[in-house]
Parts: structure tokens; sequence; C-alpha cells
């Protein structure tokens, strides 16, 4: 008999060797979370580089239409092997040694399809075809294995099993058969795949066993990344066979930036974002990614022949439908993907990101149409321009730091007023404070977010103009590509000049009409109407934009930097200045003071609670120089039972609120101050910064307005309440200036 350390060892091999599949269902088994991207996985997506720098080599020998077409006839093989062993790790967990092998047979069925892809590509399609027939029977393997296996899937794994293996037979029978039998078996076998996620046994399966779309997530995105690393192998290929020049070095930088472009639009958009819970969201996201992914394969051939444009001759009619109808799949792509995914950080609504990816691949399509009256550089200048103003667009959405931080960088409140609170808590290392206008907001629903309106009205003069200039020239440059589409839609302009075009689409939409250029045809003429069409709307909401932006009510009211708390009346004052600085009059003025105190509940919750601190005066008739605010600390005062020395141990922050009513303006003005503990002087005043001219009118001195003093215990100050009181008292030479006025 084997000895009881022989059977272990024998277990412990079997183990290693086979050993059961697990079904991975975060829904079902939430404590195990997402599954992670495992190195196999990432082992078995190298390979593919290969197969697709071989289909780009294809279509870069044959850039027509026959080629395009066949070209997407190998893609969709390469790219359903890929999905089919990426769908099922993500739905069960396994690494023994039978399902290494299995995977490892799988790459090496990738690796034939690749090395035959190019004969596939010129018409001998029957080695390609039996290479994918052999790469799906390595998924129906795995699916057969967990039909055996794990009994909780059986359904999952006969419905996907069946799937591939028709699909397979398929594609196996395609090796024995004709040429145009075996394009038409091809067909069918992906449209086995592709239609198999949204039938309604596959919608069943999936939710009783949701996927993994975190994971699947990062498995599209790292295929993306493989992509777009083969646009990089292509373009230096192209590069490394001539003599390099600094002109030959620019051309590689501005065709490597559209490849960073569109990296940054996926991958700043797209990778790592959340896919909605919406029914059918993620078949969207996964049908998505197929144009995507094929279109970036294009444009890595498309970018290596852009490299030999020059600034003599317009680009060939092969060379700019090859670059701008990759680019323009690209950017649709993505916009059907954003519309089923929710942006990590942005200001605004996922809308306005969908509708400019898709306004931008429109405006490519015309620009490739328009690209034969323009030089070849000039044209791959405007496709560059048009990229950077993806990234642009991004970076306007998201301009604040990403919502995503290290865990231990975020503390809720009642962790840091627990700290407050807490005598051993060092106030050196306390965070330091920020205004609630700063806040990050992260995970706020798409539809309410900020549009455009609301983005440029709270932005500067410069956002607004350079929003307004950019829309203005992409939009001419969509009208002028539109009149270069028929030859002679322009009388009086050069037929083959794109300059002539966009010059007059400026006059058309300007109604400037200087009478050398006008319509040349009835397309022509329909072009004018809705380009005068779009500039009279365009001009319309550009003037209302900026109207209501130079209309809003804008105040000048100062606030003193901090406040200041010393004795009145022998009772401790807290007190801030406010001054009018532009001194119009501002009447019924009003002024509310709010503290906000860290709060402990009877059952030990803590809260932020906002309360009112009562004012010597929270109303003024007129409000034109200074306005010293007062809050005695008396019984009445919240602040009564804390330590005036270490407010910050209750007081979170004081805010204040001014309205009031210009008379300049017409219209009700609000200011808004908030004040933090360290902010406090204890024992100073405020410096006294009203005074008389020797003609008799006042002046205020608001170049001391923040200023302070030390106040002397044996001085006593007179209080003046209002300011008028102290003006009425100055011209009567009843007593000097006070050294505080309120008003």
């Amino acid at each position: 008999m084997p000895s009881f350390g022989g059977l272990v060892i024998v277990a412990a091999v079997r183990s290693r060797l086979f050993h059961r599949p697990r079904l991975h269902s975060v829904a079902h088994d939430p404590a195990r979370g997402p599954k992670e991207v495992t190195w196999l996985e990432l082992f078995f997506d190298l390979t593919f580089v290969a197969a697709f720098i071989q289909l780009g080599n294809g279509l870069a020998a044959n850039p027509t239409g026959p080629g395009v077409g066949t070209f997407v006839a190998v893609f969709i093989p390469l790219w359903v092997a890929w999905t089919g062993f990426t769908f099922f790790e993500n739905r069960f967990a396994l690494d023994d040694f039978a399902h290494r092998l299995l995977v490892f047979a799988q790459m090496f069925t990738i690796g034939a399809m690749a090395l035959t892809a190019g004969d596939a590509m010129e018409g001998r399609p029957g080695a390609f075809s039996l290479a994918a027939a052999a790469s799906q029977l390595c998924v129906v393997v795995m699916y057969v294995r967990s039909y055996l296996q794990v009994p909780a899937a059986r359904s999952y794994s006969l419905y996907w099993g069946l799937v591939f293996f028709v699909a397979a037979a398929l594609w196996g029978l395609g090796g024995f058969t004709p040429e145009d039998w075996t394009y038409v078996l091809w067909v069918g076998a992906g449209l086995v795949i592709l239609v198999a996620p949204v039938s309604g046994q596959s919608r069943k399966l999936s939710a009783a066993w949701p996927i993994d779309l975190q994971h699947l997530s990062k498995r599209y995105g790292l295929l993306t990344i493989i992509v777009m690393g083969e646009s990089f192998v292509v373009v230096l290929g192209h590069i490394a066979g001539e003599s390099v020049s600094l002109g030959t070095y620019l051309d590689a930088c501005v065709v490597l930036a559209i490849a960073l472009c569109v990296w940054w639009v996926y991958f700043d958009d797209v990778g790592g974002s959340n896919i909605r819970g919406e029914r059918g969201g993620w078949i969207v996201w996964f049908f998505g990614h197929l144009p995507l992914q094929m279109g970036l394969v294009v444009l890595g051939v498309a970018l290596g022949r852009a490299t030999q444009l020059t600034m003599d001759e317009p680009a060939g009619l092969v060379d700019r439908w090859l670059l701008g109808g990759a680019i323009a799949t690209v950017f649709f792509s993505v916009a059907i993907v954003d519309s089923v995914t929710e942006r990590r950080q942005a200001e605004l609504s996922d809308a306005a990101r969908v509708s400019a990816r898709a306004f931008t691949g429109v405006l490519v399509l015309v620009m490739a149409a328009a690209a034969s009256a323009m030089s070849g550089q000039v044209f791959l200048i405007v496709i560059t321009a048009l990229c950077l103003a993806q990234v642009v667009f991004d970076l306007m959405m998201a301009p604040f730091e990403s919502a995503q931080f290290d865990g231990d960088e975020e503390r809720s409140i009642q962790d840091i007023d627990r700290e407050l609170l807490s005598s051993d808590s060092p106030r050196e290392k306390r965070a330091p404070r920020r205004d609630v206008g700063e806040a990050l907001r992260r995970g706020a629903p798409p539809q309410l977010r900020r549009d455009l309106y609301s983005y440029l009205m709270d932005g500067s003069w410069l956002r607004l103009f350079v929003v307004l200039f950019f829309l203005y020239v992409v939009v001419n440059l969509l009208f002028a590509g539109l009149f270069m589409l028929q030859p002679g839609s322009i009388d009086g302009g050069r037929p083959t000049s794109f300059a002539d075009a966009f010059f007059f689409s400026v006059q058309t939409m300007s109604t400037i009409g200087y009478g050398a250029m006008s319509p040349g045809s009835t397309y022509g003429d329909v072009l004018v109407t809705a380009e005068a069409g779009v500039g009279i709307l365009g001009v319309a909401l550009a003037t209302g934009v900026m109207f209501a932006k130079a209309s809003r009510p804008s105040t000048s009211v100062l606030f003193s930097e901090s406040l200041v708390l010393s004795n009145m009346d022998g009772v401790p004052t807290l007190r801030f200045r406010a001054g009018n600085a532009r001194g119009n009059e501002v009447v019924e003025a009003a002024i509310s003071v709010t503290a906000v105190m860290i709060h402990v509940t009877p059952e030990g919750q803590h809260l932020r609670k906002l309360v009112d601190l009562p004012l010597v005066r929270s109303r003024s008739p007129m409000f034109a120089l200074s306005w010293t605010v007062m809050h005695p600390v008396n019984e009445d005062s919240p602040l009564f039972d804390c330590d005036l020395d270490h407010l910050d141990d209750r007081v979170f922050s004081i805010v204040v609120s001014l309205t009031g009513y210009d008379g300049t303006l017409a219209q009700t003005i609000h200011a808004r101050k908030i004040y933090y503990p360290e902010d406090i002087q204890v024992g100073r005043r405020f410096v006294d910064v009203i005074s008389q001219l020797a003609d008799g009118r006042l002046m205020i001195d608001f170049t001391r307005f923040h200023d302070t003093e030390p106040v002397d215990a044996t001085e006593e100050v007179e209080d003046v309440e209002d300011e008028e009181v102290a003006a009425e008292a100055i011209e009567a030479e009843h007593l000097d200036p006070p050294e505080e006025s309120s008003g």
C-alpha cells in the first residue's frame, strides 16, 4: 500500500494537473470581488500582435474597396477567437495544467491564423479558415469541460459550446469550398457568434449569472493597447526605411500625435469607466469595440502611409480615405461605447461627449472628401487638429483632479470630527481648510451634471471666447468641406481651392456677401440656405450667452481677511469688517453669520450643525463705505461654552452671507465669505480706516482694511453703530472719527 505521504503527493500533483473549474460571478459571490486579469490572459493577448501586423501589411498591399472588405472578413475571426477565450475566462476561474495546455494550443492556432492571414487577403482563404475553425474548437473544449465539471453552469456551457461549435463547423467547412462559398460561410459563422449575445437564451443566462463587467473592461482595454501598439510599429517601420531628416522626424511626430490623441480619448474616457447597469448596456459596449479595434488596425496602416504626404500635392484617394475613414470609425465607435458608460469624473453630462465624438467623426469624413483641394500635409494637420480638439474637450470636461483617491487619503467627516474633539490631536497636523466650492463630486448622475450653458456661465470670459471661436472655425470647416464635395458649387472661386470654400463659408455665415463669390449650383444654394440658418441661430445663441454673462451682477464687497475677538462694553465680541469697494449705493443690505459647529448627538453620531450667530446689527439701510459686523459672545451666544482661544475644537467654519439691492445695477447682489477658527485674532481690533478730508468729504483707506492692532485694556473705545451717524458726527465736529464704524 502506498504511504500516507505518497498519497498526499499524488493528490497534490493531481490537483495541480487537473482540478474543477469554479464558476465566477460577482453577483453570486460578492465577497470575492471583480476578477483580476491573469498572466495567462496577458500572454494570450500578445499572440495577437503578429496577427494584427500581418493584417495591416495585407491591407497596405491592397488598400482598395475589395481589400478593405477582405480585411474585415479576416479580422472578425481573429476578434471572435480572442472574445471567445476572454468570455470563458470571465465566467470561470481555472488555471491547471490541462487548461494551460488548451490555451497554448489555441495560441498556436492564432499563430497559424497570423501566418495565413496574408494568403487569405490575397484570395487563398482555405488555410486561414481551417486555423480559425481550430481556434474555435479550443473554446468548445473549454465549455465541454465546464459542462462536465460544473453542474451549476451546464445550461450556460451548453449554449455557448453549441454556438462556438456551429461557428467552428462553418469555418472548417470553408477550408474545403471554393473561394466565393468560403466567404459566405465566414459571414454565417461570424453572424452565429455576434448574434448569440442578443438572443433571448443568452439574455436569460446573463441575468442568472451576470458578467463581471470590470474584468471585461480591463480585458478589452488591454486588447486596445495592443492594437494601438501595432500603429506605432507600422509607423516606425515606414520611417526606418528612409533617411531620417528633421522634416521626416517632424512628420513622424505629427503622425504619432494622432495615435496619442486616440489613446487619450479611449483611456481617459472609455477605459476603466463603468458600464451602465441598464438592460443591454454591456451588449452595446461589446459590439462597439468590434469596429473600434478594427478601425485602430486600419489607422496603423493609414498613419504609416501618412508619413509620405507632402505640401506639393494633395493626398491620394486611398491615403485620405484610409486615414479619414479609420479615425471616423474610431470616433463613431467611441461614441457608441460612450453612450452606455459612465465617466469616472466629468463636469459636463455624458451626452456632451457622445455628441462631440459623433460630430467629429462626421467632420473627419467631410475633410477626407474635401482633401483633394488641399495639400497632403495640410490635410494631415487638419486631422491632427481635430484629434487634439478631442483631448482639449476631455480636459474641459474634467478640469479638476480625478476623484479616485487612495483610500488612505480619504477620511470620513466623523473621523475628522473625532480628531478635532480629541485633546490629543496635534493642531499642526490637522488637514488644511478648503473652500466648499472646491469640493469634488464623485458619481454625480450624468443627467444632473452641468450643461454647456452653465459651464460657460461659470467659467471665465477666456473660456467663453475660446469655445465660441472653436465652434465658429469648426462649423466653417464643415461647410467648406461640404461645398468641396461638388465642384462648381461656388461661382467666382477656384474649384480646387479649399481656402476659397472656407472663406466663402465665412462670408455666408456672417452674411457679408462681398459679391466676388456666390452659389454656383442648386447644391450650392441648398448649402447656403442651411448655413445661413445655422449662422443666424449661432449668432443668436452666442449673443444670448454673452449678454447673460455680461449682465450678471457682480459684487464689490470686500471682507476682512481675519476676524478679531476682544472685549467691547466688557463683553467678548467677535468682529469682522465688510467694505463696499465700488462705492455705489447698496440699500437694504442684510448680513447673516452662521457657525458650522461640530455636534455629537446623545446617540454618538457626529454632525456638522449650522448655528446662527446673533448680531448687534444684521441690516443696514445704506451700505456705502464699511460695516463692522459684531457678535457678542454672551449667554445667548452658541459660542459661550467654547474655549475662545481654541475655537477650532468646536467650530469648523464661520459662513458670512451678505445680500443687498444695488442701485446702479438695479439687481440684488450676493457676497459670501468663509472664515475658519485659525482666522480669528484674539485680543486685537481693526485699525481705523475712515477719515475726513479738508473739504469735508469722507475717505476710506482700503490699503489698511485688513490691518489689526492690539487692544489697550485701559483705553475706552467709543462704539458708533452705523456709518451715517459717524459721518454726521464728523460734519458736526462733535467727536473725532470713530475707531470702528458699521453701516
